[in-house]
């Protein structure tokens, strides 16, 4: 029996029904996929494009002030970690060490301009060195689905090796953006005794969570998307545990005296949460920490402001 075309008016249900449950739909859609693929969203190793094949020397040149070795390091398992070292032509055998945790797009030669203007400070720059290893799936490090356990043991492996190749050398934790709540979640883990050559901490524009960063980017209480923080696999809680560290932990000794730098125009991490790092972090006695606010920059910009290159905002930083 063919179907014939009537003039009927469509009942106001079936309008209500189309009107409603489509964007209903669509809502529901995306949200799967949000939680589906949340790891894709992130871990973006894969932006910009081209940031896994780069190569040093040919797609990215340093300039002829610095001197830039590539590094490779083994994890875990089978998995290898590709990182490149960076310091002034001048400096032979640093004596401070940055070990820098990128954030969450890119790899480290896309950080190179941050590096260069780090050490064309003088007083920075001195028998200084920086360090930024690529966890797995970005740059050239093993192409495996990262995760929060995944990521603390291949910046674990970062940090024993700095402290194996440099045994000297005082060693700066650098993070920023991710990297700035992977730092005290790492840190958190370790002890402070089996640690000492690990002096210092700088966290730039850092997150509080991942869940506390879904609901900054979904304000709206009546979107669905607010509340998906909670499904999060990897929740890189960095203020619990900045909040709850212990004193003999490697966090409770760095909380102390750690510089925590925020962009005051920040379009995507929200500056409230670098501040109640900041604020949770032990004060006691003989607490030298800093909260230094960057007038006029962004997300991503900090770096090119001299204020955060001043040597008054690493001055609480022990370098000895």
């Amino acid at each position: 029996m063919a179907f014939q075309p009537t003039g009927d008016t469509p009942s106001l249900w079936l309008a209500l029904g189309a009107f409603v449950g489509l964007p209903l739909a669509l809502w529901v859609y995306k949200c799967i996929m949000m939680v589906v693929f949340q790891r894709k969203i992130i871990y973006m190793g894969y932006v910009p494009m081209g940031a896994r094949s780069e190569q040093l020397g040919v797609d990215v040149k340093p300039s002829k002030d610095v001197s830039c070795e590539e590094v490779s390091i083994t994890g875990d398992g089978r998995i290898k970690l590709s990182g490149i070292l960076v310091q002034k032509n001048t400096v032979k055998d640093p004596q401070t060490i940055i070990l820098y945790f990128q954030g969450n797009a890119g790899n480290p030669l896309g950080r190179i301009p941050i590096f260069e203007k780090l050490l064309s400070n003088p007083s920075l720059s001195h028998s200084l060195a920086i360090l930024a290893i690529a966890p797995r799936s970005y740059w050239k490090s093993s192409s495996t689905t990262p995760t929060q356990q995944g990521l603390t043991s291949d910046y674990l492996h970062a940090l024993s090796y700095t402290s194996h190749r440099f045994p000297n050398a005082s060693i700066i934790l650098y993070g920023h953006s991710l990297g700035g709540a992977i730092v005290p979640c790492l840190a958190s883990q370790l002890k402070a005794k089996d640690h000492a050559n690990v002096k210092g901490l700088v966290l730039e524009n850092p997150f509080s969570s991942i869940p506390g960063m879904v609901r900054a980017l979904y304000p709206q209480k009546w979107l669905p998307y607010h509340y998906l923080g909670q499904l999060t696999f990897d929740k890189w809680d960095a203020l619990h545990v900045v909040t709850n560290t212990s004193e003999e932990s490697l966090l409770g000794k760095l909380s102390r005296s750690m510089l925590v730098m925020v962009s005051e125009k920040d379009e995507l991490v929200p500056p409230t949460m670098g501040e109640q790092l900041f604020h949770a972090a032990s004060a006691g006695e003989g607490s030298t920490k800093r909260y230094v606010v960057i007038k006029g920059a962004l997300h991503e910009n900090a770096w090119m402001f001299r204020q955060v290159r001043t040597k008054q905002n690493y001055a609480t930083l022990p370098n000895e």
